[in-house]
């Protein structure tokens, strides 16, 4: 089967901790659903200028989620899904 990748960039709502080096999200909330997060699969930060943007690839539901994460105003965004 071929991967299907969907681009998204909307706002969700987030479930996480966090620990030093670590963001673990435990549950996102998209269009009125809630998905519980089975694995964190890569994460990695990129720089916006001065900015530092925290990316998570996630599995949820038989799906791979691209979570972003921006700490300066604490908000969470779903940027693409993976579909097999």
């Amino acid at each position: 089967m071929e991967e299907v990748k969907q681009e998204i960039g909307e706002s969700v709502k987030v479930v996480a901790s966090f620990a030093p080096q670590k963001i673990a999200v435990h549950f996102f909330d998209w269009r009125g659903r809630t998905y519980k997060v089975e694995s964190t699969n890569l994460f990695h930060i990129a720089r916006d200028g001065e900015k530092k943007l925290y990316h998570l690839s996630i599995s949820a539901g038989g799906n791979a989620y691209e979570l972003v994460f921006d700490p300066t105003t604490l908000n969470w965004s779903l940027e693409s899904i993976c579909s097999l």
